[in-house]
């Protein structure tokens, strides 16, 4: 038996070996046996697959839920509550938003992914309002895009309330935990406008004191 085939076999034997990785080395090995000659971009992928599925990978593997529920799982709900609202990420943040422990190394590619770190970073951030204060729309408040209704309404009943926040702004009823922006300023505060009964939802950067 070749040197390849037992390191293939031993990495195919480990349940840390999985998706893609799985399916290119039962692929490469059914080659081999074939007497197949590998191409030299095969030999170099197969080197990096099987450092990601040895020994030491599958001892990574076996701890992983444990790490993650100490060192991450706070803040990856903090992360999938933002990419539930993206396309690219989404399944997996459905997953941490239900508990469930995500796949490690899609998991780490995602929480080091640049939009990750900044919503995190505004997460984490003071915010520069408090429940009660009286704020109005910034200049480059834009009605309908910057805003969330709590609940699904009519258009006519969102309308009202928008323009009464436009004219007369509102005060803050509460600083939402959930950031849905990358961007500086994204934290949301739910307000209440100024004579209605029924609050809109406006990240920071949108919105300012009123004097």
């Amino acid at each position: 038996m070749s040197d390849m085939k037992i390191k293939i076999e031993a990495a195919l034997s480990r349940s840390v070996c999985g998706g893609w990785d799985r399916s290119f080395l039962e692929s490469i090995l059914e080659q081999h046996v074939k007497g197949s000659e590998l191409s030299v971009k095969q030999k170099q992928t197969l080197g990096k697959v099987l450092a990601r599925n040895n020994e030491a990978a599958q001892s990574i593997h076996d701890s992983w839920a444990d790490v993650y529920e100490k060192d991450y799982k706070k803040n990856a709900l903090v992360v999938a509550a933002y990419h539930i609202h993206q396309p690219y990420y989404k399944p997996m943040s459905v997953d941490i938003l239900s508990n469930k422990v995500p796949e490690r190394s899609k998991f780490l590619r995602m929480y080091d992914n640049k939009y990750s770190k900044k919503v995190l970073s505004q997460h984490g951030a003071e915010p520069k309002y408090k429940v009660g204060d009286y704020l109005r729309p910034r200049a480059n408040f834009s009605s309908y895009r910057n805003v969330e209704f709590p609940s699904d309404m009519v258009w006519a009943e969102q309308n009202k309330v928008v323009k009464s926040f436009s004219n007369r702004g509102g005060f803050v009823l509460k600083v939402e935990a959930e950031i849905r922006s990358a961007a500086k300023g994204a934290k949301r505060y739910k307000l209440l406008p100024i004579g209605e009964t029924i609050p809109l939802i406006v990240e920071e950067r949108h919105l300012k004191k009123n004097r």
